[in-house]
């Protein structure tokens, strides 16, 4: 597969995107061992054109030559910036250098002072409000605020002639697809990695998923074709990423899918953890379990992509130095963070000299929307009543699934 693909996606309209394998952890936190496409936008006109968005800083230089290739650089006039964060806009100040200042930037209006506080450069601006348009070349473009997706100045810019929504980070997805368009590729094996990148990058601001998306359904709009800054481009069925960002956006459950994960220092835990994945399974759910012990660790990113459409969560952890072990409190944190939707949980909490964790992890928990159906504490190995007990809240939990919730134990 090529590093580098230009393409024309539509009449006049071409794709740049570069597949960034040198990332290995996206925004320096979230694991992307699949990768990640940075794509920019090019809209030929008789005027002149129009440049949507860029790639990362690392990549300048094969941008710049990706560029070029299909036009010359006194030929923008025009770029749109969707979204300021630096994978998108660190080829912005090569950019204005090789246009000269002859070019002039479309964007929210806090995009100025971010141009100005991360690359302390002042182009020509203007400034757009919702609904705005610029006709140009005998194109019309028409630009719709949609903030907090994932920053507050982030915009989208629809095409209606040929009915092209660009979206910037919406829509979007880590992986770096064989093909180009949805219909060129995998879907099923792409869409857990737009999940993914939605829960962790989006997910903090999942509540302004569907309110944005029902403000642009609003205005009419029904794309014939999604052209997103990461990821696969949608012409096929651009309905089915709408319809998944919105049921991530909610939490929307996968049936009999139950998020399991443990931390297991020596495995005590770990005997408890598969007590309690026999139960699920004699129950008919299809638990998908993430293990952090002394030679696996789960990746982060991958457990809150799994939390955010399990049906309930099996929490396993032991007592660390009279406190909840430390990855499994950071995990909480986020969990509440990117994916704090009412789903049932139960916490198996195993300690060696006294019982801190359980209660620690109660008090962390009462702070989330997860209703806690049980908290299983036991002492060191597995014993037959620990396995009753743990059975015990496993039948709970199923309780609560289906709807006759039981008080916590």
């Amino acid at each position: 597969m090529s590093q580098i693909i230009t393409r024309e996606v539509a009449p006049n309209l071409y794709l740049l995107r570069v597949a960034d394998t040198r990332t290995q952890y996206f925004e320096a936190l979230w694991e992307i061992p699949e990768g990640i496409t940075y794509n920019a936008y090019l809209l030929k006109t008789d005027e002149g054109a129009i440049l949507f968005d860029g790639w990362k800083q690392t990549y300048e230089e094969a941008f710049v030559a990706a560029l070029t290739e299909l036009v010359a650089p006194a030929e923008i006039k025009h770029l749109v910036i969707h979204h300021m964060e630096p994978d998108h806009s660190g080829t912005l100040p090569k950019v204005l250098e090789l246009t000269q200042g002859q070019v002039t930037v479309w964007g929210h209006p806090f995009t100025q002072r971010l141009m100005e506080s991360l690359y302390g450069v002042t182009p020509s601006f203007q400034a757009v409000k919702n609904g705005d348009r610029l006709t140009f070349g005998g194109q019309e473009l028409v630009f719709y605020h949609a903030p907090w997706l994932h920053w507050p100045e982030t915009i989208v810019t629809h095409l209606p002639a040929e009915n092209i929504l660009l979206t910037g980070d919406i829509f979007g997805g880590y992986g770096i697809p064989e093909g180009i368009f949805d219909d060129e590729a995998d879907v099923e094996a792409y869409l857990p990695l737009s999940r993914k990148y939605t829960v962790t990058v989006i997910g903090y601001y999942k509540d302004k998923i569907g309110k944005n998306i029902t403000k642009l359904q609003a205005q009419g709009l029904e794309p014939a074709m999604i052209l997103p800054a990461h990821g696969l481009l949608w012409r096929q069925s651009p309905e089915r990423i709408v319809q998944a960002y919105l049921d991530w956006g909610a939490g929307k459950p996968t049936p009999g899918k139950i998020a399991v994960i443990y931390s297991s220092m020596y495995r005590y835990v770990e005997a408890a953890l598969e007590e309690a994945l026999a139960a699920l399974e004699e129950l008919g759910y299809q638990p998908v379990v993430h293990r952090l012990v002394d030679d696996q660790r789960a990746a982060l990113a991958d457990i809150l992509s799994d939390v955010a459409d399990a049906e309930a969560i099996v929490l396993g952890t032991e007592t660390y130095e009279s406190d909840v072990f430390p990855y499994t409190e950071f995990l909480l944190h986020e969990i509440g963070k990117k994916a704090a939707f009412e789903k049932p949980l139960v916490v198996i909490a195993i300690f060696g000299w006294a019982a801190a964790a359980g209660k620690k992890l109660r008090q962390q928990i009462e702070t989330m929307p997860h209703p806690l159906v049980a908290l299983v504490e036991a002492k060191g190995r597995l014993t037959p009543e620990g396995k009753t007990q743990i059975r015990e809240a496993i039948q709970a939990l199923d309780q609560a699934i289906r709807g006759n919730p039981q008080p916590a134990a």
